[in-house]
């Protein structure tokens, strides 16, 4: 059985989060910009002895099984917005995948219920959270992947807010975090802008002590993105890492059971088409690894698409792509986009964006919903026999962006050469694009 301690600002409970602190918090918050000092944790709990937060509350609650402490979460109470801020919430390793996570979950809920009943005669309205941000990696390795981190959360009920987030600075001597999510659990009513603006407001006055959030950079780039709206759009946060649809697998090589399958697909789309390549193509060594995945709609499904592409120096590059059967109409483009993106990641973590070719007659609509956009570029690229065949090139950045710029001149001349160099085979100066008229600028 699990108990919960709420703790107070008594010795006994300051040494016992004293004792959580150093054995697991730090090593949850590997990322020092994100870390909370002991200190302020022990103030914030004097402070509220003394009722220095009015209506408001801050709450540290421990839990542990057989006096073990195996997790804790630490929480907000705003009462003019009637909302719930969780700052953190963790299980240790031993526990995980028991159920310990929602049980503290709650017990999170519940705590925060109470307070809004008792200041508004009401239940909570929302409950938000911070998570790392998966397709925007920094050089602090994380200690859960982000990717399955959202999964969890989304399992909870929590949805993604599309707005800019970032969190301000903690300290002086500590630096904003860029790469988080704001997330939210709402409770039979819609989270509106205003509600976002003023809940993220108090979450910087109360629980970051920013005297006047009006005046916070990192605020105000939230404040002005929310006044454009007329509400806030939401998104799932397993379908933005990618899951469940669709089940990608990779081939290595002919002797794969899905070869045959796969090779059938791109052979009817592409194989008879001038901008298809030979089979022998996709077995042939590269610089840099070929992806080529076999798309599915379950695991247990049949095949219905596949996908290639590369991890290049200068970006991703797209290859191929395909769906058909019982992967149309489901949606699973942006999911497919976001399996490819976390692996493009993987392989080089500094890939900022990525590139594909488009033929004459592909609907890019679809394209440009997910977030490739045209690049002003006359563009071709070469066929088996050596003609040049025009294309489109289209270019997307990894993950959300709320501004997006397009790349340079000089940074698309990069990353095609590469691509002319690695995928097609050729060694030449020559330039195979051109830049249009008012086109991609040189910062």
């Amino acid at each position: 059985m699990i108990h919960f301690r709420d703790l107070a600002a008594t010795d006994a409970d300051i040494a016992a989060l004293t004792a959580f602190y150093q054995d697991h918090y730090a090593d949850e918050f590997p990322d020092p910009d994100e870390r909370e000092s002991l200190a302020n944790m022990i103030e914030y709990l004097r402070l509220r002895e003394q009722g220095w937060y009015g209506r408001n509350n801050y709450h540290i609650i421990l839990a542990s099984m057989n006096g073990v402490t195996v997790g804790c979460s630490v929480i907000d109470y705003f009462a003019g917005t009637n909302v719930g801020m969780i700052e953190f919430l963790m299980v240790v390793p031993a526990v995980r995948n028991t159920g310990v996570g929602r049980a503290i979950l709650a017990e999170t809920e519940r705590v925060l219920n109470s307070d809004a009943t008792a200041e508004t005669g009401t239940p909570l309205a929302h409950l938000f959270a911070e998570i790392n941000d998966p397709f925007v990696p920094t050089g602090t390795p994380d200690n859960l992947d982000p990717a399955d981190r959202a999964v969890i959360w989304d399992r909870w009920g929590f949805h993604g807010l599309d707005v800019p987030y970032a969190q301000p600075a903690l300290s002086e001597t500590q630096e904003p975090v860029t790469n988080l999510l704001l997330i939210c659990k709402t409770f039979g009513r819609p989270c509106t802008p205003q509600t976002v603006r003023s809940a993220v407001a108090d979450y910087l006055r109360w629980a970051m002590r920013v005297e006047d959030p009006e005046r916070c950079p990192e605020f105000q780039a939230l404040a002005a993105h929310l006044a454009t709206l007329a509400s806030v759009g939401t998104f799932s946060l397993s379908r933005y890492v990618g899951r469940p649809i669709p089940h990608a697998r990779p081939l290595t090589a002919p002797t794969d059971p899905d070869w045959a399958a796969t090779m059938e697909l791109y052979r009817t789309t592409f194989g008879i088409t001038e901008y298809g390549i030979p089979e022998s193509e996709f077995i042939r060594e590269y610089p840099v690894p070929l992806h080529f995945w076999t798309l599915r709609r379950t695991p247990a499904s049949a095949v219905a698409g596949l996908v290639t592409f590369f991890t290049l120096t200068t970006a991703g590059f797209g290859g191929y792509g395909l769906f058909t059967g019982d992967l149309r109409g489901v949606g699973a483009l942006r999911p497919m986009i976001a399996q490819v993106e976390l692996r493009m990641l993987a392989d080089r973590p500094s890939t900022r964006g990525w590139y594909i070719e488009v033929t004459p007659k592909t609907d890019q609509a679809p394209l440009r919903a997910v977030g490739f956009i045209e690049l002003p570029v006359r563009y071709s690229v070469p066929s088996p026999n050596g003609d040049e065949l025009p294309a489109t090139l289209m270019y997307k950045w990894i993950g959300r962006h709320y501004s997006p710029t397009l790349p340079t001149e000089s940074e698309v001349g990069a990353a095609v050469r590469e691509i002319r160099e690695v995928v097609y085979g050729f060694h030449s100066g020559k330039r195979f694009f051109e830049a249009a008229e008012e086109s991609v600028p040189d910062r």
